[in-house]
């Protein structure tokens, strides 16, 4: 199997990256705990980025890739669901908002243009209007906002459609887990390397370099995982794919914020800005009991 990327999806990535380049590291200072960027969100718009799996010569892979890219950076932008959903639901207005129940909090809904709502086997896609959501405070680093009711203008995806935009949530989820997993490692693989004790770099003492040798292995793992579900766009390899990465981030989490000591606790450290969209998205699309449940079904049903 050749895991290598194509000269046109490395120059994807690079072009990409090169937009996402003055967002590699946050600024300096305390840091809010949602940094989202309307600014960035802007740019991916008018750049062409987030079509690009409706693009000739491209498809979900490629999207995959630019969403772990994007999800890498330690601002919040809406890449996943419009990235994955356009091609079914027909819309490119992002920030998409991608929600699988009302009354709960829902990211990017306060700033979104479109909204899906999945409702057991059929998916809701409309406009949501202020008198539709509620805006909540939180730390998650996500902007989030209840949804209320289901827009006026809302329009009922049933059968096949439904059952492609539930999958490709979930590709969505494992594609931007990986990438936040791959920022709050880099981060934390740096800090190691900076932050001296017992006059040397922790970095130096085996024990932490085992452990972060076992979370490079998850997020690398989680990586091939979420492109090989985005490549075979199928029920079983979504699942599995959200299931890892809902499961291995637990581990990542922990251990980035153990290496990281108190100041991992503390605003003027940017940790949070990855750490706590990934405990938000432990619980998105049910959790990984929900997946484990969904890939058992796949394979002895």
């Amino acid at each position: 199997m050749n895991l290598d990327l194509t000269s046109e999806q490395r120059l994807l990535v690079t072009s990409v990256a090169a937009l996402l380049d003055r967002f590699r590291s946050p600024g300096g200072g305390a840091h809010g705990y949602v940094d989202y960027s309307p600014g960035l969100q802007a740019e991916l718009r008018k750049s062409g980025f987030l079509e690009v799996a409706s693009q000739a010569d491209c498809g979900l892979l490629e999207a995959a890739l630019l969403i772990e890219e994007i999800a890498s950076r330690p601002v919040s932008v809406e890449a996943a669901a419009t990235a994955l959903l356009t091609p079914l639901i027909g819309r490119c207005s992002p920030p998409t908002a991608l929600a699988w129940a009302l009354n709960r909090p829902v990211r990017y809904l306060s700033h979104a243009e479109v909204l899906c709502l999945i409702q057991d086997d059929d998916v809701l896609v409309g406009t949501p209007s202020p008198e539709d959501v509620t805006a909540i405070d939180g730390v998650v680093a996500y902007p989030l906002a209840v949804l209320r009711t289901v827009p006026r203008d809302a329009v009922r995806f049933t059968g096949a459609v439904a059952a492609a935009i539930r999958r490709r949530a979930r590709i969505g989820i494992a594609a931007e887990a990986a990438g936040l997993m791959r920022g709050a490692l880099q981060t934390t693989t740096q800090y190691v390397k900076e932050r001296r004790q017992f006059g040397q770099p922790l970095a130096h003492f085996q024990a932490i370099q085992h452990r972060l040798a076992e979370d490079a292995q998850l997020v690398h793992a989680c990586r091939l995982l979420a492109f090989r579900a985005a490549y075979e766009d199928d029920e079983r390899h979504a699942a599995l794919a959200c299931l890892y990465a809902q499961e291995a981030m637990r581990k990542l989490i922990y251990d980035c914020h153990q290496f990281s000591g108190a100041i991992g606790l503390t605003l003027e450290y940017p940790l949070h800005l990855w750490t706590y969209r990934l405990k938000f998205l432990q619980g998105e699309a049910g959790g990984r009991g929900r997946q484990a449940e969904l890939l058992a079904q796949q394979l002895w049903s």
